[in-house]
């Protein structure tokens, strides 16, 4: 009985098989987006997941509040974990993560070999405690207990020692520091929010940073017991912090705050400042899954419009089972029998066609989204439930209206399925390019606002500007050298040593100064430059001087404020020079300068106060301002001094406007993914099209015959089978408009500096969509315009 219904149904497909090739295409289309957009969303969601103690591991946030801004820091200083672990009974385990390589590469080198390394932290050993990072090499238990120890993931190992067995060899950490290899990590997994290369031991560094709340550079890790109260145990560390910040820092603890964020939560969780890693974006992850599910959809009802659209050719053999005896319920099973051979060939196919893009799509996006249906129950089991599910959504409709025939009336050709048919047809057509259309308008605002992004002016010229990551004590020892030789070239107009790259400065400080009432919530942002810092990023002077009158031995400190900040305490730029003034903890100096506000963080956050002066030991990049065009002498150059004067320290040179593209990549990969998914739509909606004019123009065939004996033109023919499609392709565009709007507006909203959305826009979007779908249905329309009309009435 299968084996005969399954003969009749290929027999059917090979009979219509342009139906058939458009179905199994648009449904596998459909049905592949779904999978590597469910594979993204699962991946995401995924992060941190493998961890056992992930529900009872928390990460300690600092709140810092200046006026209305309330910051959260994923930092801590080191007093946190001290309280925790001794005066907070709930707590099991804590630990500190300082991920020093974050902020500025260290270097490590094993013999002639020497690398920078951005993965580079200190943990304390109650971190293998708490995390499951399982060790190939050591015993977790004792690997971090000597301040000189460090473990190495196994590509790390590989990179230095070669196939060579690494444990109890001596590595070199930032050219003056010897530490012994005492574990390899098996490879953290890619969904892993925290990122691990080198792990040293934070023991080496607890004499230099003691215990108290500043600096705050830590990462703190707490692992509680189970229905523990993580409200109390984050207001108990405020109770402590209030406790404790007397004297000059008293007014810091008035804008301080902490809270405890779920491990679950980390790379998914937004605006967290001084953060570390790749982190994912919640909205724009449920945007992708609704994405997909919409594609899924559009895919359903070109089956469903293009199986009804033929209902005529299908009616006759209707009535015919019918008379014989067939009844309904054998009718819808027969025809939801054909929707699941079809949907099991598209799944098939869109397998195929997800294990030749996934590659592709994973370069695009910078990530590598998993998916192995044949090792893992889940998929199996899902595309199952896809096929059941697809088999119901698109296959019962047809079934039922199929089966509803009269055999009577269809037997007599009384059936009017056409008329009863195409109003709903024209609504499904109407609703998949709705989604369409919204889509490309998504894909245009995103794209434009990255673009934003890329080329908003910020304040300082990010042009020409070589960043150097000073990774190692012989690069700074050697530091005046190398920038004497460097300035000496003619590809060189200046350097200027500086704390962090611009755009992503994290330093948070608090500020005091001469006559202000207010002594809370004074917050800011800290930058560390020299004397030519100002010239070599090009900032604005707007009063007083920069840093050149000044030395940097100088026993008088001195500052130099954005606008912001100066205009937060009520002075002009010009009232402001010469102010008694300090950045908390350094003492009091003078204001010197004010600079015009610049982005010294991403576009996501308004500019803040921020203040710029020098601190020796916060030092850490330097930056090479070249001349016009001579980028790459000046690059060349660089590497040639750096191998001369520390010729065993690496370097690793970036231009700042990649480090600057790279607050981005969240952006840049949403606008990446929608417009592929955006085109996907688009080809799925418009084979429907193809189809669906294909079906007219063959059941209108004798009618455009008859027109064209009685004089019609090809144009006019042509013209009135086109706009049959592309009026409905406008109605969608007026029904979508003012909702994109809301939507898209409410997107904007995230960013502190966004795009406007213009009316043309919407204009350009809704002509470029009904252009694509006149030149869809441009071809079955001229083939039938430009016939034999004798053809089309030879035979009735």
């Amino acid at each position: 009985m299968f084996y005969q219904f399954l003969l009749i149904s290929l027999r059917r497909f090979k009979k219509d098989r342009f139906f058939t090739l458009l179905n199994v295409l648009g449904l596998s289309l459909g049905i592949a987006t779904t999978i590597v957009i469910l594979s993204f969303v699962a991946f995401e969601y995924s992060f941190d997941q493998f961890h056992s103690k992930k529900n009872n591991t928390y990460r300690v946030l600092t709140h810092w509040a200046s006026g209305d801004r309330i910051e959260k820091l994923s930092v801590t200083g080191t007093k946190i974990s001290n309280i925790a672990a001794n005066e907070i009974p709930e707590v099991v385990n804590t630990a500190k993560f300082f991920p020093i390589g974050s902020r500025v590469p260290y270097s490590l080198k094993f013999e002639d070999k020497v690398f920078q390394e951005s993965d580079f932290a200190y943990a304390d050993p109650s971190f293998l405690k708490i995390f499951d990072f399982k060790l190939k090499s050591g015993d977790p238990n004792t690997a971090l207990n000597e301040p000189n120890s460090i473990i190495l993931t196994e590509d790390m190992a590989k990179k230095y020692f070669d196939s060579a067995d690494p444990m109890g060899k001596i590595i070199t950490v930032n050219g003056n520091t010897d530490m012994i290899v005492t574990g390899v990590f098996y490879n953290p997994p890619k969904n892993s929010s925290i990122p691990i290369g080198a792990l040293a031991s934070f023991k080496r560094l607890e004499a230099r940073y003691g215990i108290g709340w500043f600096p705050m550079n830590f990462m703190t890790f707490v692992q509680v017991q189970d229905r523990a109260n993580t409200d109390k145990i984050a207001n108990f560390f405020l109770a402590k912090a209030q406790e404790d910040m007397t004297g000059d820092v008293a007014a810091d603890a008035a804008g301080i705050n902490f809270s405890l964020q779920s491990l679950s939560d980390i790379h998914m969780q937004k605006d967290i400042a001084a953060d570390i890693g790749k982190r994912g974006n919640d909205k724009n992850t449920l945007t992708f899954l609704f994405i997909g599910v919409f594609i899924l959809i559009i895919a359903c009802i070109n089956y469903i419009n293009l199986t009804t659209a033929q209902s005529e050719k299908k009616s006759k053999e209707v009535g015919i089972r019918k008379v014989l005896g067939s009844s309904r319920k054998a009718l819808i099973k027969r025809y939801l029998g054909e929707t699941a051979i079809l949907t099991l060939l598209s799944i098939l196919l869109a397998i195929t066609f997800v294990q030749l893009a996934l590659p592709y799509i994973n370069q695009v996006i910078g990530t590598e989204i998993p998916f192995d249906p044949m090792n893992s129950w889940h998929w199996p089991a899902f595309l199952l439930g896809l096929l059941a599910i697809i088999t119901a959504l698109a296959g019962s409709y047809p079934a039922l209206f199929l089966s509803s025939f009269q055999p009577v009336s269809v037997l007599k050709g009384t059936f009017l399925s056409a008329k009863s048919g195409d109003r709903f047809r024209k609504i499904l057509v109407v609703f998949q390019f709705s989604i369409s259309i919204f889509l490309i308008l998504g894909t245009i605002i995103i794209y434009k606002q990255v673009m934003y992004g890329s080329q908003k002016k910020l304040g300082f010229d990010q042009e020409q500007i070589i960043v150097i990551p000073l990774a190692d004590q012989a690069s700074f020892d050697k530091l005046e050298a190398i920038e004497a030789s460097l300035n000496s070239h003619p590809a060189v107009q200046s350097t200027a040593k500086v704390s962090e790259v611009l755009g992503n400065i994290r330093a948070g400080y608090g500020f005091d100064a001469e006559g202000l009432i207010s002594k809370e919530n004074n917050n800011c942002t800290g930058f560390s430059v020299d004397r030519k810092g100002l010239k070599t990023m090009g900032l604005e002077l707007i009063a007083g001087s920069d840093f050149t009158k000044t030395s940097e031995n100088d026993s008088v400190w001195h500052y130099i404020a954005n606008r912001q900040l100066i205009n937060s305490i009520g002075w002009t730029p010009e009232e402001a020079i010469g102010k008694d003034f300090r950045m908390t903890p350094m003492p009091f100096g003078k204001l010197i300068g004010v600079v015009e506000d610049f982005h010294f963080a991403s576009l996501h956050e308004k500019i803040g106060p921020v203040v710029l002066t020098y601190i020796d030991h916060e030092i850490s990049n330097l930056y090479v301002r070249t001349t016009q065009n001579q980028s790459q002498a000046a690059m060349d150059h660089i590497f040639t001094i750096f191998n001369d004067i520390v010729p065993d320290s690496p370097i690793e040179p970036s231009f700042l406007v990649s480090e600057l593209d790279q607050l981005y990549q969240n952006e840049k990969r949403t606008a990446h993914l929608m417009i592929l998914f955006t085109g996907l739509s688009i080809v799925i909606g418009c084979l429907g099209l193809l189809g669906l004019t294909a079906f007219l123009v063959e059941k209108k065939n004798k009618e455009i015959g008859i027109r064209k004996i009685l004089g019609a033109s090809i144009a006019h023919i042509i013209r009135n089978l086109s706009w049959r499609f592309v009026s409905l392709i406008l109605i969608a565009n007026v029904i979508v408009t003012p909702i994109a709007y809301i939507v898209l507006n409410s997107w904007l909203n995230n960013y502190a500096y966004s795009i406007s959305i213009g009316w043309d826009i919407f204009a350009i979007t809704g002509i470029c969509a009904m252009v694509i779908g006149f030149f869809t249905v441009f071809y079955h329309s001229y083939k039938a315009a430009t016939a034999n009309p004798a053809d089309a009435i030879r035979s009735e």
